[in-house]
């Protein structure tokens, strides 16, 4: 029979055990097609580096264990030579069967020897070894094998391209007592979705409106929306939370009332899954993507200058925060009152639930382009990556150029280690902390991607540590490292490195380029998280030596770079991890541009100082209970020749201050920096100070946003959010609202302490104008004023100015 040629974009990948032998199962998108494969050639392996008197592999395919009852044996076995830290090993790799006999095979083996890349995922193992990659194209050979196409052959090749069908969804569900729903009594009473073609709500109630269709029953409710998934032939399915809520919710429903929930493309089960602190559902041959997850990875990430002042991560706050618009929204302990109430009313719910799968839709657009390219960037699959860390993205990255090169994949470490690694840290950054005050004509510094271009200059990396080496790299600390080879960590940066400087170019030529915009900052976020992963104690490729060599240097350029600014005459006025401020006095901009040609000349590899800016005016500020005159670290806020304000460690970056208490800081340092108006700055807080005993700001502008990460019964000491957190729950709300979620609150007049004050926003109805004056906006902003000479009894009673 003539071979099959297929290519395609490989949109997931997984295995199945078939037979008794796994074998990887690969979804390809060719065109708006989806063809599925089988490579049954592939076998589940790890590797043995046996103990020196057993030195021929065969001896190995003999041996059989029983598991569960059953005897499993070792499939093949052969020599292999592999890197380990720099020393070539002699190894064997083991084949065995199915992925099940991987865990029990290798805790066997032990005894002959050390295991190592036995807890590597089958079909993430199947990735590395053919060098493909999702969302990424590959051509396939394939032949008919028992009704399904077999794999002969797999190969990456470009395909650039392509588009995913998506339904983002949400659900409503009725729960009168007022609580948190249950999936046993409470039913699902509308899903909404938007898939860039339609936009519905599927109910189980008449609702004349144009986008409702209604169900008779639940049941059918249920098993349209997986029609619709099915109809479109959804490559993604997203939600908002919906891996902690909606999917399981559903599960659970369709459990319930007997509906088929298969919404995969294998006639298989939609499953929940554990990974970490993250909760995942995984839909064979289908992609799911909870956009909640993506939100708080891209904030963490700072990957969106939109996200830095949002209050919590409920959809409506991103939305505002991306979008620039309000969402539709209704009271949800108020639903199933909606659902109970008028034909105006319920019709009201209906356009809350459309209006939810449509914003989620806008955020999908707007995130998923990273989110592809951090996947691609990675090597791993959307699903993956959406609940991935960066340092779990760096690790697979990692994995395919160990294997590249030759090299084992190191073990997880034990707790032991990391409990050792833990105990045992090493130096930082270097800092120079600033004189509080408030400065003129500064020049600002930065080390281009400074740890990053560290490890590739002096190829650091675990498998070049040496000491008796002749040629070699040594840091500060006293650690040496190989010049040659070049280890797989400094080789990946410069990959990701130059990467991003070929897509920064291309990018300059097509400013409008939403793929190149987002693979830039996938290069970015990864190639900036390569030094933490290095010393994060539960990294498979720690190194302490390494990780300390690192800011060793650091500490070394920056400190060299201040003497260099001092001797030529410079003074600096901050300093911290990768950039400097000098203050530049009577020396011009040519002086300063002339000293950054001086450094750059002296530095290595790929290593660069470039020029931020000119700031015509900045503020420092004081640390908090510091030596007088001491400034903070990562405190202070520049105006630059532009007219730009840049703001670093202030409230107003912050959500867990109130907004009048940001925004009146944000209103001192625009006087003072753009007008060097200090009357001006101190006329703004003694006039918020009169609004607030007026009681005449809104209370909105006064809510103070924080996170109960944990439950609320877990907490030793009493807080104002957790007491007015269990104060809401005594009043009905869910404790899925409150726990594990950003709440608001705001501080009131009725109760005796700060938290008997404290009441949820929905719940308040006044507020304390003393706790806001004197816990909020005066410590906002007297941080600034106290530099011009004013004391809090002078911007609240009315006082004169003391000093200056």
């Amino acid at each position: 029979m003539d071979g099959i040629l297929l290519e395609g974009v490989l949109i997931d990948a997984g295995y199945v055990n078939l037979d008794n032998r796994s074998a990887i199962r690969l979804t390809l998108k060719v065109g708006r097609e989806i063809s599925t494969l089988f490579d049954f050639s592939f076998h589940p392996y790890f590797y043995l580096i046996p103990s020196s008197k057993y030195t021929d592999p065969k001896m190995l395919e003999g041996i059989k264990v029983i598991d569960n009852g059953e005897e499993i044996g070792v499939l093949s076995a052969r020599k292999a030579e592999i890197m380990l830290k720099g020393e070539m090993m002699q190894a064997f790799a083991v084949e065995v069967a199915t992925t099940r006999q991987v865990p029990r095979m290798s805790d066997h083996l032990r005894e002959f020897g050390s295991v190592y890349e036995n807890d590597i995922l089958f079909w993430k193992r199947y990735m590395i070894d053919k060098r493909i990659s999702p969302l990424s194209g590959v051509r396939v050979k394939a032949h008919e094998e028992n009704g399904m196409l077999a794999v002969d052959s797999i190969e990456p090749t470009v395909i650039r391209d392509f588009s995913l069908n998506y339904v983002c969804f949400d659900i409503e569900t009725y729960n009168p007592k007022g609580v948190m729903p249950t999936a046993d009594v409470d039913p699902v009473i509308m899903i909404s979705y938007a898939n860039g073609k339609e936009r519905r709500v599927l109910t189980t109630k008449k609702i004349e409106r144009e986008f409702v269709t209604s169900y008779a029953t639940e049941k059918e409710m249920i098993e349209a929306f997986v029609e619709v998934v099915k109809k479109c032939d959804a490559d993604v399915i997203a939600g908002y939370n919906s891996s902690n809520f909606d999917l399981p919710y559903l599960i659970k429903r369709a459990e319930k009332t007997k509906a088929n929930f298969d919404m995969t493309r294998y006639c298989e089960e939609v499953k929940p899954e554990h990974h970490g602190l993250i909760e995942a559902v995984k839909i064979p041959g289908r992609i799911n993507v909870d956009v909640y997850n993506v939100t708080k990875f891209v904030s963490i990430v700072g990957a969106s200058e939109k996200l830095l002042r949002i209050n919590n991560f409920k959809l409506g706050e991103v939305y505002r925060s991306i979008v620039g618009d309000e969402k539709f929204t209704v009271d949800k302990a108020n639903i199933w009152q909606l659902w109970d109430g008028t034909k105006e009313e319920i019709e009201k719910l209906a356009d809350y639930s459309l209006s939810d799968s449509i914003a989620l839709e806008k955020l999908y657009e707007f995130f998923m382009p990273l989110e592809i390219e951090i996947a691609k960037v990675a090597g791993t699959t959307l699903g993956e990556a959406t609940i991935s860390t960066t340092g779990q993205l760096v690790e697979y990255l990692l994995m395919r150029y160990a294997r590249d090169n030759n090299e084992l994949i190191p073990n997880k470490p034990s707790e032991m280690d990391i409990e050792n690694r833990i105990a045992n840290p090493f130096e930082g950054a270097y800092v120079k902390t600033p004189d509080a005050g408030i400065y003129d004509n500064i020049a600002v510094f930065d080390f281009r991607g400074l740890y990053p271009s560290i490890i590739i200059a002096h190829n650091i990396d675990p498998s070049t540590v040496c000491k008796g080496c002749a040629d070699y790299y040594e840091s500060p600390d006293g650690v040496r490292f190989k010049k040659s080879p070049m280890g797989i960590v400094p080789k990946a940066l410069e990959m990701l490195v130059a990467g991003r400087s070929e897509v920064k170019k291309a990018y300059k030529k097509d400013p409008d380029n939403k793929t190149l915009a987002a693979r830039s900052q996938a290069l970015k976020i990864l190639a900036n998280s390569f030094y933490g992963y290095l010393g994060y104690a539960r990294s498979r490729w720690y190194d302490r030596s390494c990780a300390s060599s690192v800011t060793a240097f650091g500490r070394s350029y920056i400190t060299k770079t201040m003497d260099d600014a001092e001797r030529m005459g410079f003074k600096v006025l901050y300093g911290d991890t990768d950039s400097i401020f000098l203050l530049l006095g009577n020396k011009k901009k040519e002086d300063a541009e002339a000293f950054l040609k001086s450094v750059n000349k002296s530095l290595p590899g790929s290593m660069e100082l470039e020029l931020e800016d000119f700031y015509v005016r900045g503020v420092f500020v004081g640390k908090k209970g510091g030596e007088a005159g001491k400034g903070a670290k990562k405190k202070y806020a520049l105006l630059s020749e532009s007219g730009r304000i840049k703001i670093k460690g202030f409230e107003l970056v912050r959500r867990d201050w109130s907004f009048v208490a940001r925004n009146t800081q944000k209103k001192v340092l625009e006087a003072v920096l753009h007008e060097g108006s200090k009357e001006k700055a101190v006329a703004i807080v003694k006039d918020v100070v009169a609004e607030l005993k007026a009681g005449s700001v809104p209370i909105k502008d006064l809510v103070i946003y924080t996170q109960l990460r944990k439950k609320m019964d877990s907490y030793d000491s009493k807080s104002p959010e957790l007491a007015a957190a269990k104060k809401a729950v005594e009043r009905g709300m869910g404790r899925d609202e409150v726990e594990g979620t950003t709440i608001g609150y705001v501080i009131t007049k009725k109760g005796n302490s700060i938290s008997e004050k404290a009441e949820l926003e929905k719940f308040a109805t006044d507020y304390d104008p003393e706790y806001y004056i004197k816990h909020q906006v005066l410590p906002a902003t007297l941080k600034i004023l106290k530099e011009l000479g004013y004391s809090e009894d002078e911007l609240v009673e009315g006082g004169s100015q003391k000093r200056l």
